[in-house]
């Protein structure tokens, strides 16, 4: 994403959140509000992963009258890691007719996220249904859900001759995940005589390299030197799952190939094998690969080395990495948890508000927000900028939070900002704080 359409998002994120940000607002609307609204302070809500109206969303899915609404408030509890709608995604699933595929897909990804057992009988009933978008959807969430108790109902369906073709590739996608040996021969026999279909057997060799099955090797030693690209990639990709064959100069050999995708498949298979004879060659990559994807994969990779924390942190630290691959350091080290990634940030932001073209203390700040306990002195930082959406964004992470020991500098901006949403939304905490916002303010 372009920096200019993150500081967008930032700017329409504030204004959502300016609609309603006190409490007795916020709960007025679950209350009271219509759809439309109620919708808004749920997207608000989600990006703040707030729970403290958990209560009264519950009530609101009770009430929604939209597909939209639902899917909406689904989000967010899967964000929130909450199962407290799982009857309720369960139930839309079973009782699918005249149900919109936009909420049941979202009802599908909801339990399958948060592992839900009691959703493996409904998606068992829903693969055999009329809805062919739902019967697909619940294949793949059995597998993720490592439901082994149905592989031989998958088995017969796969190989029953009036089952939709299509079904196919998710069928030998959830085999691939379940690690389904009792599949093995069957996907064996099935990439032997579909030559001439090299996407079908690339989902082939991704299966069973999942499954890591002894009897594929000669599959996927033949298919490391395939002329296409797909069957290529598939088959470096497997490689972590086959120990007893030495992967580190295959893994070199195609971290240099010609084709993205290949070098991308090294990556991922790199992170799990983590040789250490690859780490030059991945950071290389990480700073000179021509495709921001590769860059990324490697960038991962280098993350699971033991050292990994230091070197993402020197990627997050320097403001001339490119944007993808400072995103994502950002990222991993933000869900790491990384030693010294507070330190790193302040420096960043710092260094940031000092050039007046600096955008990235903007960014950092909206990524705190879901994390802000850990890093609530770093909204100091991000209130003493003179750009504006990171002056927004440190004040909504401070009203979410109740940091109340930024008071006096919200007392400054509310009474002598250049901005006036900025002096708006520092007057709103304040209030809501049940500080006088003219306190501070001059003639």
């Amino acid at each position: 994403m372009k920096m200019g359409m993150v500081l967008a998002l930032l700017v329409a994120s504030t204004s959502l959140w300016a609609q309603a940000s006190s409490k007795e607002d916020r709960t007025a609307i679950l209350k009271y509000g219509i759809e439309t609204e109620v919708l808004d302070l749920v997207q608000a809500l989600r990006q703040e992963k707030n729970a403290e109206y958990r209560d009264l969303l519950l009530d609101a899915y009770g009430h929604a009258r939209t597909d939209e609404l639902k899917q909406a408030l689904l989000l967010l509890f899967l964000d929130l890691k909450d199962t407290g709608l799982q009857d309720q995604a369960i139930h839309e699933i079973s009782d699918s007719d005249k149900k919109g595929n936009g909420l049941l897909l979202e009802a599908v990804s909801y339990l399958t996220e948060l592992k839900s057992q009691a959703a493996k009988e409904s998606f068992a009933t829903a693969v055999t249904g009329k809805n062919k978008i739902l019967a697909v959807a619940s294949i793949r969430a059995l597998g993720k859900l490592g439901a082994t108790d149905k592989v031989d109902d998958l088995l017969k369906i796969y190989q029953d001759a009036e089952t939709d073709p299509n079904y196919k590739p998710d069928l030998i996608w959830t085999f691939g995940e379940m690690k389904a040996a009792s599949a093995v021969d069957l996907l064996l026999k099935e990439y032997d005589e579909n030559d001439a279909q090299p996407l079908f057997q690339r989902s082939i060799l991704e299966a069973l390299g999942k499954i890591g099955d002894e009897k594929a090797w000669d599959r996927i030693e033949a298919a490391l030197a395939a002329t296409n690209t797909d069957i290529r990639a598939a088959a470096v990709a497997t490689l972590a799952s086959f120990p007893s064959h030495p992967a580190a100069p295959l893994l070199a050999s195609a971290l240099r190939d010609a084709q993205p995708a290949v070098r991308e498949a090294a990556a991922l298979a790199a992170k799990t094998l983590k040789p250490a004879e690859l780490k030059d060659i991945l950071s290389y990559r990480v700073r000179k690969d021509p495709e921001a994807k590769v860059r990324v994969a490697c960038l991962k990779a280098l993350a699971a080395y033991g050292d990994g924390p230091s070197l993402v942190l020197s990627f997050v630290s320097d403001r001339k990495t490119e944007p993808a691959t400072w995103r994502e350091s950002l990222n991993l080290a933000l869900d790491g948890q990384y030693p010294g990634t507070a330190e790193a940030l302040r420096k960043l932001m710092e260094d940031d508000n000092k050039d007046k073209n600096g955008s990235l203390t903007a960014t950092v700040t909206s990524a705190l927000l879901s994390r802000r306990d850990g890093y609530r002195a770093l909204f100091g930082v991000a209130l003493a900028s003179d750009k504006v959406p990171a002056r927004a964004a440190a004040l909504r992470a401070v009203s979410v939070g109740k940091y109340t020991e930024y008071r006096s500098t919200l007392e400054t901006l509310a009474a002598k900002d250049a901005d006036a949403g900025i002096r708006a939304q520092a007057a709103a905490i304040l209030k809501d704080w049940g500080a006088d916002p003219q306190a501070k303010k001059t003639n």
